[in-house]
C-alpha cells in the first residue's frame, strides 16, 4: 500500500511531464518531446491498459500486515528512492533540439497502512523548484537517445521555462501533491487510485504498481508511459509542428518507505 502511495506520487510527477512536455521550451531550439508515433516501449505500461483489478487486494498469507485495529506509518525514504520522466524532441527540425530527463530528488510522504488494504491511505509532495533538469548519471541509462550533452545555460533555460506561467506556475503554485486512498488487484499487478493536486486543479487517475511489503519497509517501483491525451492536452509544436513536443511521456520509478514516523 505504501508503494501505492509512492506510485501515486509518481504518477503526479507524470502529470507534471505532461504539462511540461506540452508547453515546454528550451533556449531556442531546445524543445523536447516524446516520439507520438512511437510503440510503447518494452517493459512500459499504458495506463488505458492496467494490471487485473479484482473487489480488493489479492494477498498471499505471508504478507505481514499490522493486526486488526491497528495501523502502521511507513514514511517516504527520498534518499533511497528514485522518480524520474523522459521528454522527447519531434517534428521534422527534431535534430535541433534534446531529449530531456526530469527527475525529483527531494520529496516527502507517507502510507498509512491497515489490517484492510483497501482502506491504505497515502501521499506525497515536492517543490516543482526542486525538479532537476538532465541528471547526466539518468542521461547515460538511456544510450544514443540521451547521448547529447545539454548545456548548464540549457538546463537552466529549460528549468526556467519550466516554472512560467506557461507551464508549471511556480510563484503562483510552488508545490504539487498526491493522494489516495485503496488498492486493487494483486501486490505486483495493483491497480492505485490517485488524486493530483496540481495548477490549482485536481486530476484524478488510476495506475498500475508493483508493491513489496514488509514489517519493516514499503517500494513500489515500475515504469509506465503516459501521453498528452490522458490528462486532456494537445503536445506544444511551432512552425506547423517543425519543432514539436511528441506525444509520449516514459516514467521510471523506485520509491522506498519505512516504518515509522508520526
Amino acid at each position: 500500500m505504501k508503494r501505492g502511495k509512492v506510485i501515486g506520487a509518481i504518477v503526479l510527477i507524470g502529470a507534471i511531464g505532461l504539462i511540461l512536455a506540452q508547453r515546454l521550451g528550451g533556449p531556442a531550439g531546445d524543445i523536447t518531446d516524446s516520439d507520438g508515433g512511437a510503440p510503447p516501449a518494452a517493459g512500459f505500461a499504458n495506463i488505458d491498459q492496467p494490471g487485473a483489478v479484482g473487489a480488493s487486494i489479492d494477498l498471499s498469507a505471508d504478507v505481514p500486515l499490522p493486526a486488526a485495529g491497528e495501523q502502521r506509518v511507513y514514511v517516504i525514504d527520498a534518499a533511497q528512492s528514485e522518480a524520474y520522466w523522459r521528454i522527447y524532441r519531434a517534428g521534422a527540425m527534431a535534430r535541433f533540439g534534446h531529449n530531456h530527463v526530469i527527475s525529483i530528488e527531494q520529496f516527502a510522504g507517507s502510507v498509512v497502512l491497515s489490517n484492510d488494504l483497501a482502506a491504505a491511505e497515502w501521499n506525497l509532495s515536492f517543490s516543482v523548484a526542486d525538479l532537476v533538469i538532465d541528471d547526466p548519471d539518468l542521461r547515460a541509462l538511456y544510450g544514443e537517445d540521451f547521448e547529447s550533452v545539454p548545456s548548464e545555460e540549457d538546463k537552466a533555460g529549460t528549468k526556467t521555462n519550466m516554472l512560467t506561467d506557461r507551464v508549471l506556475n511556480g510563484e503562483a503554485f510552488s508545490e504539487i501533491s498526491l493522494s489516495g486512498r485503496g488498492v486493487t488487484g494483486s501486490l505486483q499487478r495493483a491497480e492505485l487510485p490517485v488524486s493530483i493536486q496540481m495548477l490549482g486543479l485536481t486530476i484524478d487517475q488510476s495506475f498500475p504498481a508493483a508493491i513489496t511489503i514488509t514489517a519493516d519497509t514499503l517500494t513500489v517501483e515500475g515504469e509506465y508511459r503516459l501521453t498528452h491525451a490522458d490528462l486532456g492536452m494537445e503536445p506544444f509544436s511551432l512552425f506547423g509542428g517543425a519543432i514539436a513536443v511528441g506525444e509520449n511521456v516514459d516514467f521510471t520509478y523506485r520509491i522506498h518507505a519505512v516504518a515509522g514516523g508520526r
